[in-house]
């Protein structure tokens, strides 16, 4: 089919099936609201192309080239990309679903809402683009590169990132929620209100990291490194965190309830107002830390170090403190025998009526 034949198809909205469509020069093309099905697109040139509304089913693009086309509201199905180049695109409100993506390049694109699921994919690049509601679920995912990225309002949701490249992205509103990123290392990066819940953080890096409000709800951050980070009112709830080290954080009234932190180190971290209800601190070294006005009630302390600790107003209500080091316990508030009464509370079994 030649490229006049292909652009008449397009303007009447007509379906193109089972063609060959190799090596045409579709450069600056109006393509919009053309439907492709299982055709074959090797060595084709959309350079600059509008593919507005267009829809590709279980096409074969190959060696393709799309730097600069506009991608609006474009469907691929069931599609084969290989080697193909997105550089500079214009993407918006675009979808690859069970496709098979090897080898794209998407450098420099600006994304604003883009769904990949059910795909699998190998060797992305996303370097230096602008990627505003992009979501990635359920893939099957090899190595991709984000450097330099921006990702904003994105969801990453159940994906290996382990061989991703993060170095330099930026993180804002962003969900990587049951992803896997064990071993990663995102030194001295920016991450604003990012969901880390049920994530596989194990191992991972976050040295001078700046953490507003993340989440690591249920998260596994055994080993992880947080050293010198800056992440007030973070969450860790029922965390994993065997191990872990925050010396010199700045964790200000972060959660920690009901996390599992044995053998963590927080030397010289500020845990000021910090809630540590039911936390399991043992054998952790504390020495140093701010725990002024923290909640450490029910807490595991045992062999605990806190020597130089800053225990002003600190609640100890109901600790485990066997073996525990204490240079500053007389400032801090033991058992609270208002709350005791509180959880010793029971109802009365009511009295049966008289008859």
């Amino acid at each position: 089919m030649e490229r006049e034949e292909l652009l008449r198809r397009a303007q009447d909205a007509d379906v193109v099936s089972g063609e060959r469509l190799t090596q045409l020069d579709l450069r600056g093309a109006d393509l919009a609201a053309l439907r492709l099905d299982h055709c074959d697109l090797e060595q084709l040139d959309l350079t600059g192309a509008d593919l507005t509304d267009c829809q590709f089913t279980h096409c074969r693009l190959k060696t393709c080239t799309l730097d600069g086309a506009r991608l609006a509201g474009t469907v691929f199905y069931g599609c084969e990309f290989d080697s193909v180049s997105l550089a500079a695109c214009h993407i918006e409100n675009a979808n690859w679903h069970e496709c098979r993506l090897r080898n794209l390049v998407f450098d420099r694109v600006q994304i604003r809402f883009a769904a990949f699921s059910h795909s699998q994919v190998e060797n992305l690049s996303f370097r230096e683009a602008r990627l505003e509601q992009l979501v990635m679920a359920n893939l099957a995912c090899g190595t991709m590169d984000f450097g330099g990225a921006q990702l904003e309002r994105a969801v990453l949701l159940e994906c290996d990132l382990r061989q991703t490249n993060f170095t330099g992205a930026r993180f804002e509103i962003v969900v990587l929620t049951k992803s896997n990123l064990a071993g990663q290392r995102f030194h001295g990066q920016s991450f604003s209100f990012t969901q880390f819940s049920e994530a596989n953080l194990t191992d991972c890096d976050f040295t001078q990291a700046h953490l507003r409000q993340g989440n690591f709800t249920s998260a596994r951050l055994r080993g992880a490194r947080f050293t010198g980070a800056q992440a007030p009112q973070a969450i860790f709830l029922q965390a994993d965190l065997e191990g872990a080290d925050f010396t010199g954080a700045d964790l200000t009234q972060a959660i920690w309830q009901g996390a599992q932190a044995p053998r963590a180190a927080f030397l010289r971290a500020r845990l000021y107002q910090g809630n540590f209800l039911a936390a399991n601190l043992s054998g952790a070294d504390l020495r140093g830390a701010d725990l002024t006005y923290a909640d450490l009630s029910h807490a595991n302390l045992e062999d605990a170090n806190l020597n130089g600790a800053g225990l002003f107003r600190a609640k100890l209500h109901r600790v485990h403190d066997r073996g525990a080091q204490f240079t500053d316990r007389a400032r801090a508030l033991g058992d609270d025998p208002e709350q005791a009464a509180a959880e010793n509370w029971r109802p009365q079994p009511r009295s049966r009526p008289v008859e």
